[in-house]
C-alpha cells in the first residue's frame, strides 16, 4: 500500500530537521536587526527621557545664566575733559588720541572722553587738564603727560554685587588724582564702591576711596605719594605688593624691586649739605652752579666762592673785599625745572650766617643784602614771578629794608619761608633757587638749603 503525499512531506521535513541538527547541512546565520528600531516603543522612551533631560537642562542653565548676566553685565561710562592752561592767546589745547582716527583731536572746550582713548598734553606750562569721571573722582593732568582710559564702568543692573571700575594707564607724567568717597549721586546712583586702578611701567597702583594721590612717572621711575587715604602697589610681574599710608611716598625704579615706603615729604634741591664739592668751574658738572654780576657801574673787582667746615657743618661762603663802594653779586644757583602744583606745601630753609657787611641794610633800594635767599618759578599763566629774602646784620645809613630780615653777626641762624604755595601769586613750576650776596664789602654764609615740597 503507497504512502499519501502529505505524509511523504512529513517524513521529508523530518529528516531536513535531523539533518541540520546532526550538522549533515550547514547552519546559516540568523539575520541581525537594531533592537531600538525593531521595537518602536522603546525609541519613544529614549525620546521622551531625552526632551525631560533637555527641559531640566534648559530650566536650571537659563535661571544661571540670566543670573550670571545681571550679576556681571556693564554698562561702559565716559569721563568729562577740560584744558585748564590759560595763555594770552587762550585755552592751550589738549589733545586726545581715539582709537581709528586719522588724527588726535584738540580739546578746547569741555568734552566727553570714552574708554580706550588717550590724553595728551605738551611740554608747555600751560598745557593742562581736569578730568572728571563718572563717579566724581578727578584726574589733574599736568603738562607733558600721557594718560589712557582702558576702563570706565558701572553694573548695568541695581542687583549686581560688583563695584564700579576705573583703570588708567600713565606710561608718563605726572598726574594728581581725588578718588571719591563711596555716596549716591548721580553719577553712582547705588552709592557703589569705587576700584580705581593706575597702571604705570613700574607698578600698580589701587587708590583707596575718598583719598588723594600723586603719581609721577619718568623715563626710569615712577612714584606714588599719597596726601589722603592708603594706596595698595604691585609690581607688574605680580611678584611684590605693599601698602603706601597717609603722607607716605614709594619710588619705583626700572629693573628693581618698589623701595619701602618712606615720608612723602621731598627736598628738591640736590647737594643742599654740600657733601659733594661746590666748583666754579664751568667745566664741572654738579647742581650747584656759580654766577657773578657787576652791574651797570662800571666795576671789576669779582667776589668769590668757596667750600668751608664752620662749627661742625659744611657751607658756602661768599665774600667780597676791597669794593670802593662799587655793588656786585656774588652767589650759586640751582636749576630746578620742577612742576609743584601738585604739592600742599613748598618751604625754603637754610642757616644762614653774615660776618661783614658795609654797605646798610638793603642798599638804596631795598635790593642788596649780605645774603639773599631766592625762588625763581612760574605761574599758572606761564608768567615769571620770584620769593625773595635779604639778611643784614646793620642798617647805619637807615636804608630800606622790604623783604629783609636783621639776624645777629657771625651766627648761625635757621630760617624758613612760609609755604610758597599761598603766595599770591602761586608757583606753578620752580625755575631755579639762588643763593648770593649783593652789595659792596660782605662775608656771608650758608649752609644745610632745603627747598622741602610736601
Amino acid at each position: 500500500m503507497s504512502k499519501s503525499n502529505g505524509t511523504r512531506r512529513r517524513e521529508n521535513l523530518i529528516a531536513l530537521k535531523l539533518e541540520v541538527n546532526t550538522g549533515a547541512l550547514p547552519r546559516t546565520a540568523a539575520p541581525q536587526t537594531n533592537t531600538v528600531a525593531g521595537k518602536p516603543e522603546r525609541m519613544a522612551w529614549l525620546v521622551l527621557f531625552g526632551a525631560f533631560g533637555v527641559c531640566i537642562a534648559l530650566s536650571l542653565l537659563v535661571p544661571f545664566l540670566g543670573v550670571q548676566f545681571v550679576r556681571f553685565s556693564t554698562e561702559s561710562q565716559t569721563a568729562l575733559l577740560q584744558a585748564i592752561g590759560v595763555t594770552q592767546g587762550g585755552v592751550t589745547p589738549v589733545s586726545v588720541n581715539v582709537p581709528n582716527a586719522p588724527l588726535p583731536i584738540a580739546i578746547k572746550d569741555p568734552a566727553p572722553i570714552s574708554e580706550d582713548n588717550t590724553i595728551v598734553t605738551d611740554k608747555s606750562d600751560t598745557s593742562r587738564a581736569f578730568l572728571t569721571f563718572f563717579d566724581s573722582s578727578t584726574a589733574t593732568i599736568s603738562p607733558d603727560t600721557q594718560l589712557t582710559l582702558q576702563e570706565m564702568r558701572r553694573p548695568r543692573f541695581t542687583w549686581s554685587d560688583l563695584q564700579n571700575q576705573v583703570v588708567v594707564e600713565q606710561p608718563r607724567g605726572l598726574v594728581r588724582y581725588a578718588v571719591a568717597p563711596t555716596w549716591a549721586h548721580p553719577g553712582n546712583p547705588d552709592g557703589r564702591p569705587l576700584q580705581f586702578l593706575v597702571r604705570t611701567p613700574q607698578f600698580d597702583a589701587w587708590l583707596d576711596p575718598g583719598g588723594s594721590y600723586s603719581i609721577l612717572v619718568t623715563d626710569k621711575t615712577a612714584e606714588i605719594a599719597v596726601r589722603d587715604g592708603n594706596a595698595t602697589l604691585q609690581s607688574r610681574d605680580g611678584s611684590q605688593q605693599l601698602r603706601v599710608g597717609l603722607s607716605e611716598r614709594v619710588v619705583a625704579e626700572q629693573g628693581k624691586p618698589i623701595a619701602a615706603p618712606i615720608a612723602a615729604a621731598q627736598d628738591l634741591l640736590g647737594n643742599g649739605d654740600f657733601a659733594q664739592r661746590v666748583t666754579c668751574d664751568p667745566n664741572e658738572a654738579g647742581p650747584w652752579r656759580c654766577f657773578v654780576d657787576q652791574g651797570g657801574d662800571g666795576g671789576n673787582i669779582n667776589g668769590s666762592i668757596g667750600a668751608v667746615t664752620s662749627e661742625n657743618r659744611r657751607a658756602v661762603q661768599i665774600n667780597r673785599a676791597n669794593s670802593n663802594q662799587n655793588s656786585a653779586i656774588t652767589g650759586i644757583r640751582q636749576d630746578i625745572d620742577r612742576d609743584v602744583s601738585d604739592f600742599r606745601t613748598l618751604k625754603l630753609s637754610a642757616d644762614v650766617r653774615v660776618d661783614n657787611q658795609s654797605l646798610s641794610g638793603g642798599g638804596y633800594q631795598s635790593t642788596e643784602y649780605p645774603l639773599i635767599l631766592r625762588v625763581r618759578y612760574r605761574d599758572v599763566n606761564g608768567d615769571e614771578a620770584e620769593y625773595f629774602r635779604g639778611y643784614f646784620i646793620q642798617n647805619d645809613t637807615h636804608n630800606p629794608t622790604n623783604n629783609g630780615e636783621q639776624i645777629p653777626r657771625g651766627q648761625w641762624v635757621p630760617v624758613e619761608s612760609s609755604n610758597l604755595l599761598a603766595l599770591p601769586i602761586k608757583p606753578f613750576r620752580i625755575i631755579s633757587v639762588e643763593a648770593y650776596a649783593s652789595g659792596w664789602d660782605y662775608q656771608s654764609y650758608i649752609s644745610n638749603v632745603q627747598l622741602k615740597a610736601e
